[in-house]
């Protein structure tokens, strides 16, 4: 169990993926505390700065770390894509020389 986690700590991928969680949880908690302030307050002039600081900064928050979330999990995707062309191309570049200096012979039909 712990090497386990000890790996995971390790992995880039799994350290960004935490802490854009723990913003996005920073941002819904910034959107409970402006809900809050803003219901606390009867006169509605005075609801405004709760609702622009913590709401409008909340739902900022939130939406940039779900941004980014998303950016940094296709850039991890297209990491492995690309890898597994190389291998692909790789691959094929040893096949077509192994069937020119006769390694390796065509199959016949």
């Amino acid at each position: 169990m712990r090497s386990a986690l000890r790996r995971l700590s390790a992995d880039p991928f799994a350290q960004a993926i935490a802490v854009l969680a723990t913003l996005g949880a920073a941002g819904f908690v910034m959107l409970g505390l402006a809900w809050r302030g803003a219901a606390r307050t009867t006169f509605v002039p005075l609801q405004s700065p709760w609702v622009l600081s913590g709401g409008v900064a909340g739902l900022a928050v939130v939406g940039m770390s779900l941004g980014a979330w998303s950016i940094h999990t296709a850039r991890r995707d297209d990491a492995e894509h690309r890898a597994d062309m190389e291998d692909l191309v790789r691959a094929a570049a040893e096949l077509a020389e192994d069937v020119r200096t006769g390694r390796r012979p065509l199959p016949r039909r």
